[in-house]
């Protein structure tokens, strides 16, 4: 009996360790509520999936800014690093290579 509840506090461990954020395009035309996203996962393929989610074009690339810091999300890093508040806002924005 103790062995399950052992499972079942694990399961609900990993359950409660998942990013949440909501997200919009850069318009502000698209919303869309992001919920049980692994922590572990980089950036740059949320941004990825989320484009695809929205119907935004796929032959371009594609990043999240944090709107409370103003600051973009690095690709490579997980994303539970970076989104640290609940209810946290990202903006979806077309990466500019300038220069």
């Amino acid at each position: 009996m103790a062995e399950n509840d052992s499972m079942g506090a694990s399961l609900q461990t990993e359950a409660l360790d998942t990013v949440s954020f909501e997200c919009s395009d850069v318009t502000g035309t698209r919303k869309v509520t992001v919920s049980d996203v692994q922590p572990g996962l980089p950036a740059g393929a949320v941004a990825k999936a989320l484009a695809s989610q929205m119907s935004m074009p796929d032959n371009v690339p594609w990043s999240l800014r944090d709107d409370a810091k103003g600051e973009y999300l690095d690709d490579d890093t997980a994303i539970g690093e970076q989104l640290h508040q609940p209810g946290a806002k990202v903006t979806l924005t077309p990466k500019a290579h300038l220069g």
